[in-house]
């Protein structure tokens, strides 16, 4: 009897568990549905609330042909590859070698974990505080609205994130490798450059495609510090308002077009996330 109980209980519990997950991936996926199914509708039927595409709506691809022709639409589109794989790539340049000396040497007055801790409390600052600072910096610079200014800006609220990331990945790394270039007479650098980089080069892409995707969907500095020569997306689909009303229909085509690219990154990271993991294994 206590058995037909547990087994009873097991299966209720299972059927609840699954009920919520099912809730919450429908919960999650709804609006890019929704935002799909939009995004294939004529103007005419972007305020109705039909779903089912053949049965309720005909499909078309004008509003995709229309935001993709768009100009400003093409332009901010190259801004957000530029500006996403400079600072990403910036991030991962100045980050590394922070991370590595955070990970490999002591330091006495001020404890490594101290100093990781406030380097990553720079990436928990609000962007709201520091925004008008840096629009006054780059006024100052006559950098506003250019791709150098948010390339710095990303950059800078990247950093903390990748040395923080690349920390935890060279503490797991096996020092072997490390110790026997010592041994052998091999210089700190030339031991950065040509041994422990290419050991980390999973941990380095999965931080570059976070990094990526952070400045990639970025919003408030290029809200501020952009205007016309480089937008991005965010922005394009922030002024999806014009005199004819709001364009629900290309703002769900400029919205899929900028999650995309992030979700293909994420599909990315697990790969070299396992072998990130793995990497450290060899002990």
């Amino acid at each position: 009897m206590s058995k037909k109980r547990k087994s009873l209980r097991d299966l209720i519990g299972s059927v609840v568990s699954y009920t919520l997950i099912l809730i919450l991936v429908i919960w999650v996926l709804f609006p890019f549905y929704w935002a799909a199914m939009t995004s294939l509708k004529s103007p005419a039927e972007w305020l109705t609330s039909t779903l089912i595409p053949f049965l309720q709506f005909q499909p078309t691809l004008s509003t995709w042909i229309q935001a993709i022709t768009l100009p400003e639409v093409l332009h901010a589109l190259t801004n957000n590859v530029i500006i996403a794989t400079s600072s990403a790539t910036l991030a991962i340049a100045l980050g590394s070698p922070a991370a590595y000396a955070l990970a490999r040497f002591r330091y006495e007055r001020w404890k490594n974990k101290d100093i990781a801790i406030f380097i990553l409390s720079q990436r928990m600052l609000p962007p709201a505080v520091v925004v008008v600072p840096f629009f006054l910096m780059m006024n100052w610079f006559g950098l506003l609205d250019t791709q150098i200014a948010l390339i710095l800006v990303h950059t800078i609220c990247n950093l903390p994130f990748a040395v923080w990331i690349l920390r935890e990945f060279f503490l797991d790394m096996p020092k072997e490798y490390e110790e026997a270039a010592l041994v052998d007479g091999c210089p700190y650098l030339t031991l950065f450059l040509k041994i422990v980089l290419p050991l980390s080069v999973p941990g380095l892409i999965a931080t570059w495609i976070f990094c990526f995707i952070f400045s990639w969907t970025e919003f408030l500095f290029v809200l501020v510090l952009s205007y016309s020569n480089s937008i991005t997306l965010p922005w394009i689909i922030a002024s999806g308002m014009h005199t004819r009303g709001i364009e629900w229909g290309l703002i769900s085509t400029h919205t899929l077009l900028a999650v995309i690219p992030p979700i293909i990154m994420a599909q990315v990271i697990r790969k070299y996330m396992i072998r990130g993991l793995a990497l450290g294994a060899v002990r």
